[in-house]
């Protein structure tokens, strides 16, 4: 494999560039997020930075050689989501509308990219001799859409604060890019390194700090969706890809959160009769803000926790941890998010059911 640092640097600088050059031109172009009811940001923040992303991502795989690229099937599936989200960034169009595109794009992912998650562990070939080859092929194509859509809205609706959404998919491509290392997979290694420079260099804007209280670009549903996408295809590549492979139910240990987040909320907006898109603050990022947690907190306690889950993953391919043991660990992070949602609502710092209360995006 090459030096990656050209590369990775190329990928940071050009993201700082085309973030700086879109910040300008945003607003003509009718990319901007002002505050409403919902939204509390104070002034007008361009909705630049995934397009700014998905760019330097892709004028960075175009400057590797032809076999470190990636499918074509993944750079298209990622521009059709991208393009769906700045649309949506523009006019703000249906969720169905937005369903149905990631579909569209997940399934050209898994079928012309003819990836789909095959190794599950040390269960695989217990259910192949169960099911049958056929039928277990079939259940892994529609499980890993699943999964790839699933992901895909997770970053979207987890993208509510400064720095957190940025943070976490770097967290996760961060971890990505080591468990590829480690096995062996150096053309992965460097589409996740190139993807994390990108995320790296938009951060620069997008992060608080002593030096700047507020965001001053914003990725929009441009920037999550794709990085939703991307982070989704790495884990089922790494699970399904040449070999070696990884047990995909450890893979999950570098975006459980956004993943629990998510569940967490659909399955608690449907009990109260409401659709699983509807806007609220049931976050875990609200209820951590509802505790008295300052913002930038919120964003930096959130991706330290997202680096901690990632590492028990990679510790555990390093020191050969049994993936059953790795994935019943899951059960652990499942159980805490639950318990801290249960008390928070308790104790009446989460929002009465059903009640809708403007979003907290700063």
């Amino acid at each position: 494999m090459p030096d990656m640092t050209p590369h990775l640097l190329n990928g940071f600088l050009l993201a700082v560039v085309l973030v700086a050059w879109l910040q300008r031109i945003a607003p003509r172009l009718g990319l901007v997020d002002r505050p409403t009811e919902r939204k509390r940001h104070e002034g007008v923040v361009p909705r630049c930075g995934g397009l700014a992303m998905f760019a330097a991502y892709g004028i960075g795989l175009l400057m590797l050689e032809p076999a470190l690229r990636g499918p074509w099937a993944f750079a298209g599936g990622l521009a059709v989501i991208v393009g769906v989200g700045a649309v949506d960034d523009r006019l703000d169009i249906r969720p169905l509308i937005r369903l149905l595109a990631q579909t569209f794009a997940a399934i050209a992912m898994v079928v012309l990219g003819q990836h789909q998650v095959g190794n599950l562990g040390s269960s695989t070939a217990s259910l192949a001799a169960a099911l049958g080859e056929p039928v277990l092929s079939g259940l892994c194509v529609g499980m890993t859409i699943l999964f790839l859509v699933g992901l895909t809205n997770a970053f979207n609706m987890i993208d509510g604060l400064d720095g957190l959404a940025g943070g976490m998919a770097a967290a996760a491509l961060f971890w990505l890019a080591l468990l590829a290392s480690f096995i062996g997979r150096d053309g992965l290694v460097m589409q996740i390194g190139l993807l994390l420079a990108a995320v790296l260099g938009f951060l620069m804007f997008n992060t608080r700090h002593r030096w700047r209280p507020r965001a001053t670009v914003f990725m929009g549903d441009a920037g999550s969706m794709m990085l939703g996408a991307a982070i989704g295809f790495f884990v089922v590549d790494l699970s399904s890809g040449p070999e070696p492979t990884m047990p995909f139910p450890v893979l999950l240990w570098v975006c459980i959160i956004p993943m629990l987040d998510t569940l967490s909320l659909i399955v608690r907006r449907m009990l109260v009769g409401r659709s699983p898109f509807s806007p609220d603050r049931w976050h875990l990022h609200h209820l951590l803000l509802d505790l008295g947690m300052p913002h930038a907190v919120v964003s930096a306690f959130l991706a330290g926790l997202a680096i901690l889950l990632g590492a028990i993953a990679y510790l555990g391919e390093v020191f050969r941890i049994p993936d059953a043991v790795l994935t019943v660990g899951l059960l652990v992070p499942i159980a805490m998010h639950a318990s801290f949602v249960w008390a928070a609502t308790r104790r009446g710092r989460a929002p009465a059911a059903g009640r809708l209360v403007p979003d907290s995006k700063q």
